[in-house]
């Protein structure tokens, strides 16, 4: 038992501390400058953490993310990919560090993190900071940080009950290697004050805890409809009359939805950006006019560009190697459509349609004025019933927002994903129905449904229409017993474990002829141990 001691001794010293068995034989007490380090070394993990929260709940505009970063550097690569596999690694060697220093405590072995490993924990804090501070000041993207409070309350019940586990198994480590409950000295030193303050504020979290998937079993609202944005724009060329075939025939989505743009002759047409070049191949057939406006094109030039090959050779969602030659040459035809053809394509399904009609960006466009009756007539050239056709203007005046052909007949609220869940089910009692967008992620899917979104607005319309019930729902009293049952059980696991390590503690002072002290000084108890080594033996 003795070896096999040893043998773990001195596997936890060298991939800390980078030393041999013979460092680890050491009873030293560790250094106020390598228990500095350990304190750091916490605060890194925390941060690093933090960092892979964040790229792990952004992932719902990991394509947004990859789009914006092409557009700053001219070239189009998965960024998003890269940043959060690099936050993983970087929370994976930290919590590999913070577990190591632990195990030391376990062993009563001296701290000692190695220098390579100072260098790297710098560099992890430095790289965690930099990629938490990258989106707001480079792309000012803002807006991925509130899918962390998102993702906090699907996963909060979970990580409560995680974070009661962890801390519970720590208490040996704390009782044990750090605890010093029977020191009388200035309590805010003490280790396992701390500990149980940390504890005690985890018991009492699930107060705070306020998750839509809380919901009894009897009270979940049907599964929102969902609308493809822009088409089945994960799988074909998106605002392309390939992708609304694929979201509409295959995956059975309710409706479209999508952005209409003005031409110079007053044809409203399908278009999502300002300009032509992210999606067509304006570069090659009007080189002269590639950062002009889209809606300085005519419609003749607009169907002179090809609006389906840049899918093709850049995979910006990694699904084209699933296609076929025939898909592929396809997929390489296709034209920017029209409103009218498109409107035409869904109402031939008996489908619903839902856009963003903006006005041209230059006041000298020939329909700077008329665009929104130019809409309209095109509307109603279709067939589509003016009783069947609701619009209204944006909160910021900027566009209006056509729906067209919607079942139930209400009013619908469009909004972006960072609403209160409160306003949806509030709407709902107006008989107010609320589209989100864009909702990508089975998780996101998940805090929507149980929240009453009536459809939400997503690009992977061929993964959430499979979806056939939340990824979880939970009755509030079933997760009262839980919350309880684990906050008692963990209370008396830490209560028996301090007992026994203290009782250890004592046993083992006895065996040695001392007494623990009246009260606990550390400057005092390092003076006078300092002193032991520096007498000189007497002669007699």
């Amino acid at each position: 038992m003795a070896v096999f001691c040893g043998c773990c001794a001195s596997l936890v010293t060298g991939c800390y501390g980078c030393h041999g068995r013979d460092h680890s034989e050491k009873k030293e007490p560790t250094k106020l400058t390598e228990r500095l380090w350990f304190i750091f070394v916490m605060l890194v993990c925390f941060t690093s953490m933090t960092n892979m929260f964040f790229w792990l709940s952004a992932a719902n505009d990991s394509a947004y993310f990859n789009r914006d970063l092409a557009e700053m550097t001219g070239m189009w690569w998965r960024y998003y990919i890269f940043f959060m596999a690099l936050s993983c690694a970087l929370c994976c060697y930290a919590i590999l560090l913070l577990f190591f220093a632990f195990l030391h405590i376990a062993c009563r072995q001296q701290l000692n993190l190695h220098g390579v490993h100072k260098v790297g924990i710098v560099l992890d804090l430095s790289l965690s900071v930099a990629m938490l501070v990258f989106p707001c000041t480079v792309l000012n993207f803002t807006s991925l940080w509130h899918y962390v409070p998102q993702l906090l309350k699907f996963v909060g019940p979970f990580a409560h009950l995680i974070g009661v586990i962890i801390m519970t198994s720590l208490s040996w480590f704390v009782a044990g290697g750090m605890g010093t409950l029977q020191r009388r000295g200035v309590p805010v030193r003490d280790v396992a004050l701390w500990y149980f303050i940390g504890l005690v504020g985890l018991y009492i979290s699930p107060v705070f805890i306020q998750s839509p998937c809380l919901l009894k079993y009897d009270q979940l609202p049907a599964k929102p409809l969902l609308y493809a944005h822009r088409g089945a724009e994960e799988l074909a060329p998106e605002n392309t009359p390939i992708a609304f075939e694929i979201a509409l025939d295959l995956y059975d989505v309710y409706g479209i939805d999508t952005d209409v743009r003005i031409s110079y002759d007053g044809v409203p047409y399908i278009m999502h950006d300002v300009t032509l070049g992210r999606t067509t191949n304006v570069a090659d057939m009007f080189p002269d006019r590639y950062d002009e406006k889209s809606d300085s094109f005519t419609l003749e030039e607009l169907k002179q560009l090809n609006a389906g090959s840049w899918f093709i050779k850049i995979n910006p969602y990694g699904t084209t190697d699933q296609l076929t030659e025939d898909e592929i040459i396809l997929f390489r035809k296709q034209k920017i459509p029209t409103l009218h053809e498109t409107l035409t394509l869904i109402l031939e399904r008996n489908k619903t349609m839902l856009f963003d009609v903006w006005p041209p960006t230059d006041d000298t466009h020939p329909y700077f004025v008329e665009w929104l009756n130019v809409t309209l007539e095109a509307i109603l050239d279709t067939g589509v019933d003016l009783d069947d056709v609701d619009y209204w203007s944006s909160n910021n005046g900027t566009h209006y927002t056509f729906s067209i052909n919607t079942s139930d007949k209400r009013r619908v609220l469009t909004t972006y994903n960072d609403v209160d869940f409160s306003h949806i089910r509030n709407n709902a009692t107006l008989n107010i129905s609320t589209n989100v967008w864009t909702v990508q992620e089975e998780w996101m899917l998940s805090l929507f449904w149980c929240a009453g979104t009536t459809s939400i607005s997503t690009s992977s319309c061929q993964t959430l229409q499979s979806v056939k019930a939340p990824a979880w729902q939970l009755s509030p009293i079933h997760y009262l017993v839980m919350w309880i049952l684990f906050d008692v059980v963990s209370c008396i696991w830490v209560l028996i474990i301090f007992i026994i390590q203290i009782s250890r503690k004592k046993r083992r002072l006895q065996q040695h002829g001392e007494e623990p002290p009246e009260r606990y000084n550390y400057r005092h108890f390092m003076a006078l141990e300092e002193l032991s080594k520096n007498q000189k033996p007497v002669i007699l």
